[in-house]
C-alpha cells in the first residue's frame, strides 16, 4: 500500500517562522549541545529522600513524616488555617577551632506542607516524635464524624 503513494519531498526551511526572531534559538542550542555532548553530567535536585504518609480514619486524620537525624528540639510544626507546616532544621554546633581538622559540617533543612481536611479541630492537634518518625495527629470534630442508623423493617 505505501508503495503505490507518490514520494513527496519535504520542505527545508533554513530558519522557521516564530513568534519573535530568535525564538528558534534556544531549540537550536539544545539540539547543538546534544549532539556534542550526549553524556553531559546534569545535576538534577533529589526529591525529598523520605517517607511521608498520611492515613485518613474515622475520627482523625494522621501525618506520618520520616525525619531520621534530627532531635525533638529541631522540629517545628505549625497550624495556620488549613496548612500544615512540618520543618526541621539541623545545624553542627559551631566549636572553637583548637587545631585545624579538615571535617564536613552537616547542615539540613526540611520543610513539608499538606493542605489540611477543613472538618480538623485546631485545638486538639497533637505531634509525637519516636524512632525518627513525627507523627502529627489531627482529630475530625464531632459532628463531622459519622454515625451509622439502624435499618428497622
Amino acid at each position: 500500500m505505501f508503495a503505490l503513494m507518490p514520494w513527496r519531498k519535504r520542505e527545508t526551511v533554513l530558519l522557521p517562522r516564530t513568534e519573535t526572531p530568535f525564538g528558534w534559538l534556544p531549540e537550536e542550542y539544545e539540539k547543538l549541545l546534544t549532539r556534542f555532548l550526549p553524556t553531559w553530567p546534569v545535576m538534577e535536585t533529589p526529591e525529598y529522600p523520605w517517607g511521608m504518609t498520611i492515613d485518613e480514619k474515622e475520627k482523625e486524620v494522621v501525618v506520618r513524616v520520616e525525619l531520621p537525624g534530627f532531635a525533638p528540639e529541631e522540629l517545628k510544626v505549625e497550624v495556620v488555617g488549613e496548612l500544615l507546616t512540618v520543618e526541621a532544621e539541623h545545624k553542627e554546633p559551631v566549636e572553637k577551632e583548637k587545631k585545624e581538622e579538615k571535617a564536613e559540617r552537616v547542615y539540613a533543612h526540611v520543610k513539608r506542607e499538606f493542605t489540611l481536611p477543613p472538618e480538623v479541630e485546631l485545638e486538639k492537634v497533637e505531634a509525637i516524635y519516636r524512632n525518627a518518625v513525627l507523627e502529627v495527629h489531627l482529630p475530625r470534630k464531632p459532628e463531622v464524624v459519622g454515625r451509622r442508623i439502624e435499618v428497622k423493617t
